[in-house]
């Protein structure tokens, strides 16, 4: 990392749209599954019974995907979160929403097919999410989606959260392919910045941000599911 250094994220990612793809590397939370509504909402419900937790308004949270709680938590409450308080908060709201979420997961239009097909085509695949253990197993175990994915990185195996690069060049480094032959597709401005830190491409998925918000952030292009024609494209090189 330090002989791109001296790169700019929008230099290294034109660069590298001209190597061929060896991975694509999926956040997790609104890019498989569109979980946004149901995180937002079990944060709504879980900080109403905590006291401390009454800033968390629907259109501050909505600013924070992507994030840890570690790290979402005092950005919110505007202070320095004791771990005890971030780590019993976050276990208790996590749960809120895996009750919320666990009869009403449904994959974004395309993603099936589209994880077979780049499968079928010889790329690597993997998940680097910001979320924890048990959120990654619910989503994970259902339909085998988890069988598809060669490496994970998850909320405990990085000590930095995105924005920062280390959950992606964590992935790269799992499947064994270069930063630069990566491709990653991310929901979330922290995600997106995160995946560009890398020096990775990245595709925006316009279930939490629109367009202009996330190629700001850095996305070469954007969809609305895996549907979009241009998939096609990209993973026949």
């Amino acid at each position: 990392m330090s002989e791109q250094a001296s790169v700019s994220p929008q230099n290294q990612t034109a660069a590298n749209s001209v190597l061929p793809l060896q991975a694509l590397i999926f956040d997790m939370d609104g890019v498989l599954c569109d979980t946004i509504p149901y995180h937002l909402e079990a944060w709504l419900q879980y900080s109403a019974t905590i006291p401390e937790l009454a800033v968390a308004s629907r259109d501050r949270l909505e600013q924070m995907g992507g994030k840890r709680n570690e790290d979402l938590l005092p950005e919110l409450l505007g202070r320095p979160v004791a771990a005890t308080d971030i780590q019993r908060w976050g276990s208790e709201k996590e749960a809120v929403y895996r009750s919320l979420i666990k009869d009403e997961i449904q994959w974004l239009p395309g993603l099936m097919p589209f994880l077979q097909q780049s499968q079928a085509a010889g790329l690597k695949l993997g998940l680097g999410t910001s979320a924890c253990r048990e959120n990654v197993d619910l989503l994970m175990d259902q339909d085998q989606l988890g069988d598809f994915f060669a490496a994970q990185v998850i909320e405990t195996d990085v000590e930095r959260g995105k924005p920062d690069p280390q959950c992606y060049l964590f992935v790269a480094e799992r499947l064994g392919v270069s930063p630069d032959r990566c491709l990653v597709f991310e929901d979330a401005i922290a995600g997106t910045q995160a995946a560009r830190n890398a020096g990775m491409r990245c595709w925006g998925v316009l279930t939490t941000h629109s367009e202009a918000e996330l190629k700001q952030a850095g996305a070469e292009y954007c969809i609305q599911d895996f549907t979009d024609l241009a998939l096609q494209q990209l993973i026949e090189g």
